[in-house]
């Protein structure tokens, strides 16, 4: 912190009198490290909420404005709420925003010294301010301050997973014609009947559809309803490459789910319900075909940035979180930001048991149901955490089969998300949940799962990424309490089969030891990670080069490089 006692005193004073909370020295030393270009690692229940408002007060007791970037609207609301006695004791303002306040309201959110919301909140208002200055021909009437200090809560999830996702604002007005209707529905029908290898390759690195040789023949041969007439074949070809694409990559109820007869696309990484997201490029038309539901409007983007721009532009960044460690080179290389690590104030008592290995998902999702039977008996609460919706309601349905009392939390039924993870803790508490489980609340275990052994953690199957293994398996044992997690693993595992060790771990089935198991799956998901930091790498080289081809043209590369989605 500032190298004030008089302030550190008065700021333990105001914790401990508004919040009975008296700061700990990691979390002031975590404080501190927040002020530079640094990303903090903290485990679980460490208090990363009050570490981050107090380096935001330190920040902004020097006349700075400070932008700390949440997960989701509900915490945002939250810490500012929570921190609230604590700023207005240092005479500073602070509020939060959401998604549904309206443009003239957000004025005096950001007239306050800390505001806190999401990063696509502030890249959003940031875009229409560009909007607003090139209509006006000035920037007087702009929300967002020039200057921000931006600390981020979930920073891995921010500045990696999500470093690169597109915020594009649409033109609203452009209505779907018959026609294009009609090619998508078309295109879906003909995707569903082609086959890889024989009509169509996938490339290795990029995930690009190329039609084959074969592929095209069968299309120039084929039958097409009058309305595609007005179409060239290159765009024809186009559209079923998009539709294999959708078909081979974009899986219901693991990438998207239908809601109100609508496609709602859900985010890999915390299994939300990523409700202001459509993808572009026809793609998410192309899922409505897909599905048989009615075309959306497509429309003009009129501004795009990426989170990456936006978060390179402010001239203050850092950042806390669960999990950094794994991915220091590129926090480094792309953001100039250091890892450090706080280590809990209480040695962690977390243990990690043996790995089992089952021959099918099947048999795996029978035994993970089997031992939450078991230690139930003994008082222990567990937490089962999934990829995708529809393993959280196998589990869900096989242990309604066995009589066990649980809860399901996934996208489908995400509603009280925290208030769900925050009882996860108690006697004989089983929660079924998809990677939303609980970033941001902590997981309080009650006194009799305490002295039973703790909160059990599942992994039931790994994820593409190890950090989010990672995540998931800090939910118990916080602040030295005790606490277990295992991982299970299957040969039909999705890491495995993207992976390419599918077809070798089935064919040897019970003769691969369970160590042969366990480094396959490390193996993988490195040459994964390494693969998706490559793309990462290429997509913002490419991004940053078209960004300065723009600038030289005096154009600007937020707003007229954005062509039509489709």
């Amino acid at each position: 912190m500032k190298d004030d006692h008089a302030f550190a005193a008065k700021l333990r004073s105001l914790a401990v009198q508004h919040l009975g909370i008296t700061p700990r020295k990691t979390q002031t030393t975590a404080a501190a490290l927040l002020q530079r270009r640094v990303i903090v690692e903290m485990e679980t229940g460490e208090g990363k909420t009050l570490t981050v408002a107090m380096a935001a007060i330190a920040m902004a007791t020097t006349g700075k404005r400070v932008y700390v970037a949440t997960a989701n609207d509900y915490l945002a609301a939250r810490d500012a709420e929570a921190m609230n006695p604590l700023f207005e004791g240092y005479g500073l303002r602070a509020s939060s925003l959401s998604s549904t306040l309206p443009r003239e309201p957000r004025r005096s959110v950001y007239a306050c010294e800390i505001i806190y919301g999401t990063i696509r909140e502030l890249g959003f208002d940031s875009l229409r301010d560009e909007l607003e200055s090139r209509k006006n021909g000035s920037s007087a009437s702009n929300l967002v301050p020039k200057s921000l200090s931006l600390i981020v809560d979930e920073a891995d999830s921010v500045l990696i997973d999500e470093a690169l996702s597109p915020l594009v604002i649409n033109e609203v007005g452009f209505e779907q014609t018959a026609e294009k209707t009609m090619l998508y529905r078309w295109s879906a029908i003909q995707a569903a009947q082609m086959s890889i290898g024989r009509d169509y390759v996938i490339h290795s690195a990029s995930n690009a559809i190329a039609l084959t040789d074969q592929g095209i023949a069968r299309i120039v041969r084929s039958l097409m309803p009058t309305e595609m007439a007005e179409f060239r074949m290159h765009d024809i070809l186009n559209s079923l490459e998009r539709a294999i694409d959708v078909a081979s990559r974009y899986q219901r109820d693991a990438h998207y789910l239908i809601r109100n007869n609508q496609v709602m696309l859900i985010d890999s990484n915390t299994g939300r319900i990523a409700s202001s997201k459509k993808l572009s490029s026809g793609l998410h038309q192309a899922i409505e075909a897909k599905e048989r539901l009615p075309i959306t409007n497509s429309g003009k983007t009129t501004a795009r940035m990426s989170i990456q721009e936006l978060v390179n532009r402010m001239p203050h960044l850092s950042g806390v979180t669960g999990t950094a460690f794994e991915e220091r080179r590129e926090l480094r290389t792309v953001y100039g930001l250091q890892v450090k690590r706080s280590y809990p104030h209480v040695p962690s008592r977390r243990i990690r048991l043996s790995t089992r290995v089952f021959a099918d998902n099947h048999q795996k999702l029978i035994g993970i149901v089997n031992e939450t039977r078991d230690l139930l008996f003994s008082g222990r609460a567990v937490l089962v955490g999934t990829q995708t919706i529809d393993q959280s309601e196998r589990i869900s349905r096989l242990m309604d089969d066995q009589g066990i009392t649980h809860v399901v939390l996934n996208a489908r039924q995400s509603s009280d998300e925290a208030g769900i993870v925050a009882l996860a803790g108690q006697s004989k508490r089983v929660t079924v949940a998809t990677n939303m489980a609980g970033r941001g609340t902590d997981i309080r275990i009650s006194e009799d799962v305490r002295e039973a052994g703790g909160l059990h953690v599942v992994v039931a199957e790994p994820h593409l990424i190890a950090r989010i293994d990672r995540q998931l398996a800090g939910r118990c044992a916080r602040q030295g309490d005790p606490g277990t997690v295992r991982h299970y693993l299957a040969p039909d595992d999705q890491l495995f089969k993207i992976a390419s060790q599918q077809s070798y771990l089935k064919r040897f089935g019970r003769q691969v030891s369970r160590l042969e198991f366990v480094w396959r799956a490390i193996r993988s998901q490195r040459m994964i990670g390494r693969l998706q930091r490559e793309h990462r790498y290429r997509l913002a080289a490419s991004e940053s080069q078209l960004a300065e081809d723009f600038e030289e043209l005096s154009l600007s590369p937020h707003l007229d490089r954005p062509t039509a989605d489709d």
